[in-house]
């Protein structure tokens, strides 16, 4: 069986194992004396759903990658790597893991190189050495460059990006990391090799989905800017490779557009609906619960008249963003600058 086939069942057990716990652990009838049984039951079924259900997931997404290649699914190339071939590469790869500037080869190496050498097939969206899946679909990971190195045997390298982003168990963020994805070339194979490499480098028009269009300059919504340095491309890019900072095509400038607008606008109307409703007390402070100075009557209109000031402000960029399909560093600047002085107001009361 597969690895990847193997690890999915494990995960999946485990996953199940995961439910049958919690349904125990709420319906045996333990004495009171025991209950640490239950809690034990609870907090193993938990983990087992989490990790055991996220795991065999991605198993399962490998096995369709896998599935897809051995059908010829949008195959760019395959070879056979001979064993002595194979051998030099771990060698050469290994030998070089002591750079400044070395990157993990995330390829995962067999333990015995089979007789009959190493198969490699790369799709347009996967890569697979061996029995190692690498999938390269939905821009994570970012493949960054394309290299083919003219060594003995040649190595395709494709440089990763993963940008980082949400928490790990102990709630520190994932950082962005940079990786490689190294592999040999057969003999008689450089020429397929190439297109390898022209596919992953973006020379070709990319099929148009959900994060990007084809890339090749025909359809300015891929205009993709730094607003940082003013680096420009049409190619798929998450950060800029200039000076490293975040990228935004015009496409996904107007959808964060759209949702600003609405949260912008449910902002506007909740906060308008409370001032229409208050204004008659805020104007006659004097037996409408607030103080006979009118200073509580001030400090809720300052408040509520800021906020509301938020709201419009939000919804006024989101339109402007879905307009013309760019950010405005001065807007946000100042609908933060209202953020802060909220915060500073709330403190100093």
């Amino acid at each position: 069986m597969p690895s990847s086939q193997r690890s999915r069942t494990v995960a999946l057990a485990f996953f199940l194992s995961g439910w049958v716990a919690c349904a125990a652990a709420f319906l045996l009838p333990l004495p009171a004396r025991l209950n640490w049984i239950q809690t034990v039951l609870f907090i193993y079924g938990s983990s087992a759903i989490l990790f055991g259900g996220g795991t065999a997931l991605f198993r399962h997404f490998d096995v369709r990658a896998k599935a897809a290649l051995a059908r010829g699914e949008n195959v760019i190339a395959r070879w056979w790597v001979e064993p002595e071939s194979w051998r030099e590469f771990v060698e050469q790869d290994r030998s070089s893991s002591g750079g400044a500037e070395f990157l993990p080869n995330e390829l995962s190496f067999p333990n015995a190189v089979p007789e009959e050498g190493v198969e490699v097939v790369v799709g347009k969206n996967a890569v697979q050495v061996g029995e190692s899946i690498h999938r390269l679909t939905g821009g994570i990971p970012e493949v960054t460059a394309a290299i083919l190195h003219d060594s003995r045997p040649g190595v395709v390298e494709l440089q990763l990006y993963y940008p980082g982003g949400g928490h790990g168990a102990s709630g520190v963020p994932h950082a962005p990391r940079r990786a490689t994805l190294r592999f040999p070339v057969g003999r008689g194979y450089w020429k397929e090799a190439g297109a390898v490499v022209s596919h992953y480098r973006g020379d070709a028009p990319r099929e148009p989905d959900l994060l990007h269009g084809k890339g090749d300059g025909t359809n300015p919504e891929d205009l993709t800017r730094c607003y940082n340095c003013g680096y420009e491309t049409y190619k798929l890019m998450s950060h800029c490779p200039q000076c490293g900072r975040g990228m935004q095509s015009k496409r996904w400038s107007r959808r964060y557009g759209v949702v600003l607008v609405i949260l912008g606008l449910v902002i506007s109307i909740v906060i308008g609906f409370v001032l229409l409703a208050l204004l008659p007390r805020l104007h006659h402070p004097r037996g409408s619960g607030f103080s006979d100075t009118g200073a509580q009557a001030t400090l809720a209109l300052v408040v509520l008249g800021a906020v509301e000031t938020f709201g419009v402000t939000v919804t006024c960029y989101g339109v402007w963003q879905v307009v013309t399909g760019r950010r405005s560093k001065w807007v946000i600047y100042f609908a933060l600058g209202i953020v802060i002085f909220l915060l500073l107001f709330a403190l100093s009361l």
